[in-house]
């Protein structure tokens, strides 16, 4: 489990770019970002969706709960390694916010931040209860991404994603409700863990 989630939480800070969105401030220290993108999908027309509550150290290491979305459009290689890189992702830590401008662009158009349409109840996730969980999902040719994100210190504390098929039917594909401690989650049958 801990080399799944370092193998994860590398992919997501690998050479994304910052969001340039203007997020909401609700007090000095609290901010909140509520931004929809529309991203581009792999030929193969499958998504990659990643969650984590925090999980104790490993090897000296902090192990931050995480969030991220991965279309499968772009990666980078390094040496001998070529890695994909994620369109969406936070960690529980400063300024961990990375959202690949180059493959999503923002749109005006809202999607509902509830898991309406999708099956329940939610899987669960917690330090204790799984750690992670690891979704491949079937989509169209591109993704609709809503993300309400709070973050505290720049730090992000809790968030509500939403990704559905950017097309004529909008079709729902999940729903999080994310936070370091638990996350909740709604996937569509589409959806299967890679073996």
């Amino acid at each position: 489990m801990v080399g799944l989630l370092a193998a994860a939480l590398a992919i997501a800070a690998v050479g994304a770019h910052a969001s340039s969105a203007a997020p909401t401030r609700t007090h000095s220290s609290a901010v909140i970002l509520d931004k929809t993108w529309s991203c581009r999908v792999q030929p193969s027309h499958v998504v990659n969706l990643y969650s984590s509550a925090t999980l104790p150290p490993a090897n000296n290491r902090p192990q931050p709960g995480g969030l991220q979305l991965n279309t499968g459009v772009k990666t980078v290689t390094h040496g001998d390694t070529t890695v994909s890189v994620a369109q969406v992702s936070l960690q529980a830590k400063q300024n961990s916010l990375r959202i690949d401008t180059g493959s999503c662009r923002k749109v005006k158009q809202q999607i509902p931040l509830k898991p309406k349409g999708l099956p329940t109840p939610p899987t669960t996730v917690t330090a204790t209860l799984r750690g992670y969980d690891n979704e491949q999902c079937a989509t169209s040719g591109r993704v609709l991404v809503r993300l309400q994100l709070k973050s505290t210190n720049h730090t992000p504390v809790h968030a509500l994603m939403a990704v559905r098929n950017d097309n004529a039917k909008s079709r729902p594909i999940a729903f999080y409700n994310w936070s370091a401690k638990k996350v909740s989650v709604y996937l569509s049958k589409t959806c299967v863990t890679p073996s």
